[in-house]
């Protein structure tokens, strides 16, 4: 919705939106008494947001785009055409805070940097290290997920780490696959961005309780993605699996999702 002339375009301020408008009509027109400390209102939300498009990374954070007359920003640029990444990290001055920054191409270490912008925190001696993605690192590691059950994994719904664990509990291992956790916690039901993180949530709390996650590429292949690459690349038929569309249709079942989508365009 518009808001100060502003389209926000995102789910978590649209529900941040429909909870303020919701309280306001059950307080002041259906008479219930919320007992809320203040009057609800929309005062603006934060932009920062990751999503994965087809084989792609895109997110932002923080201040991403300071206004022309802001002196106080200094800019580090990482442009790579032939990797098709492109990172850009908004700074103070002095270089001694993270204000912002936009990440295409390899947003692995987005938490992280997402959280020394909106929290604060001690930045490396040099802040050029932060700029690199991590593919030019050598790290192969994605980024660890923080243990803490505080630890929010969807912004879309405000659901943290916590919330997926609990969730996975009261499922049970036989009853916990990633379909029945997502919908009952409603973590990866917004725009998807984190459906990876409560694949590995899932994977760690089954462990943890005796069991173990299956190796398929997501609820829509049963098949490990090397697997699924060994029966596109062996096809006798190679136009018969040129395509999402195709491939879904001859090896898998249901629309795709986030995790399958980029994984196949990948593959091929």
């Amino acid at each position: 919705a518009l808001y100060n002339n502003f389209i926000y375009g995102l789910i978590a301020p649209g529900y941040d939106m429909a909870g303020v408008c919701s309280k306001i009509v059950a307080q002041e027109h259906l008479g219930y008494d919320l007992d809320l400390e203040e009057n609800p209102a929309f005062t603006g939300a934060d932009l920062s947001t990751k999503l994965k498009l087809l084989g792609c990374d895109v997110a932002s954070f923080g201040e991403n785009q300071p206004h022309a007359d802001d002196v106080d920003v200094s800019n580090l640029v990482w442009n790579d055409p032939i990797g098709g990444i492109y990172r850009k990290l908004i700074f103070n001055k002095a270089g001694t805070k993270l204000r912002g920054g936009i990440l295409v191409g390899d947003a692995s270490d987005y938490s992280k940097l997402h959280k020394l912008a909106v929290q604060g925190g001690e930045l490396p001696e040099n802040p050029a290290m932060l700029l690199a993605p991590s593919s030019a690192r050598g790290d192969v590691e994605e980024e660890e997920l923080s243990e803490d059950p505080n630890t929010q994994i969807c912004s879309c719904n405000d659901v943290t780490r916590g919330d997926i664990a609990d969730t996975i509990k009261e499922l049970g291992v036989d009853g916990a696959t990633l379909k029945e956790v997502k919908t009952c916690s409603k973590a990866g039901t917004g725009c998807g961005g984190c459906e990876p993180d409560v694949k590995m949530i899932l994977k760690q709390e089954l462990e943890k309780l005796g069991g173990s996650l299956s190796n398929h590429l997501c609820e829509h292949f049963a098949y490990s993605r090397p697997e699924l690459m060994a029966l596109v690349r062996t096809d006798a038929d190679p136009s018969s699996v040129d395509s999402f569309e195709k491939i879904l249709h001859k090896h898998g079942h249901g629309d795709g999702c986030e995790i399958c989508k980029p994984a196949v365009g990948s593959i091929l």
